[in-house]
């Protein structure tokens, strides 16, 4: 994984992050809809999958090939190392 592509995950992650406020305000909606009881663990799995998806999409548009499993993990140790900023936004946005 190549230095720029780390920069784009990372990027992307922020992006993301910064539209919690936004996800917060529209949740009611989908409580109603999903039948969710917790809505921490509800924003937070959803942020989760957000940067997930968006990591792997863009590798593959990056390098026109889909990720091995060592690549995923590797993603997805820069998304873990994330976890503590996305749970603060969520419980402070």
């Amino acid at each position: 994984m190549t230095p720029e592509f780390r920069q784009r995950i990372e990027d992307s992650i922020h992006g993301i992050i910064m539209t919690i406020p936004t996800l917060k305000q529209e949740y009611p909606k989908l409580k109603s809809d999903w039948k969710f009881e917790h809505d921490f663990d509800f924003i937070y799995g959803s942020i989760v999958g957000q940067i997930l998806g968006s990591c792997l999409t863009a590798f593959k548009m990056i390098y026109n090939r889909e990720a091995t499993s060592e690549e995923i993990l590797m993603i997805g140790e820069i998304i873990e190392s994330y976890f503590p900023l996305i749970r603060d936004e969520i419980m402070h946005a």
